[in-house]
């Protein structure tokens, strides 16, 4: 049984990523599109943006007690079972969307985490405080 916080944090994402033009499917048993397979996982939220020359997924991951070990495996489980089908000349972007309580940033707030996901912070009225996006590393020489 969900928490009343992780209910929260689902409907707050959800709310956004809808202003933001998404299609979205909460907690999908099968992904809801024929170009998209996965298994072994099930995100709690999934968006597709999709226009004649891109197509934007999104995996949401609201995470009331977040933890280093716990968010690796979905990034494994993310890595060994999703894939998807491009077609010619599209460009399309894979977004991780990580979603967690205010307080909690410093237990993922690590390089290894950060290269994947965005990560949203919402306070206990519903509020998001903060959007960090992915943070890109390059091997500077």
């Amino acid at each position: 049984m969900e928490t009343g916080l992780h209910e929260l944090l689902k409907e707050v994402v959800f709310t956004e990523l809808e202003r933001e033009g998404y299609h979205l499917y909460v907690e999908p048993a099968e992904p809801p599109s024929w170009r998209l397979h996965w298994s072994q996982y099930r995100p709690d939220i999934f968006g597709v943006f999709s226009n004649e020359v891109e197509s934007l997924f999104v995996l949401v991951e609201c995470e009331t007690n977040p933890g280093i070990r716990r968010i690796r495996g979905k990034i494994s489980k993310i890595r060994c079972s999703l894939n998807i089908q491009k077609r010619l000349n599209e460009r399309h972007v894979l977004r991780l969307l990580l979603v967690i309580p205010s307080g909690m940033l410093r237990r993922v707030n690590c390089p290894e985490l950060r290269k994947f996901w965005d990560i949203w912070i919402i306070n206990p009225r519903g509020e998001i405080i903060h959007k960090i996006p992915r943070k890109e590393y390059t091997n500077a020489a």
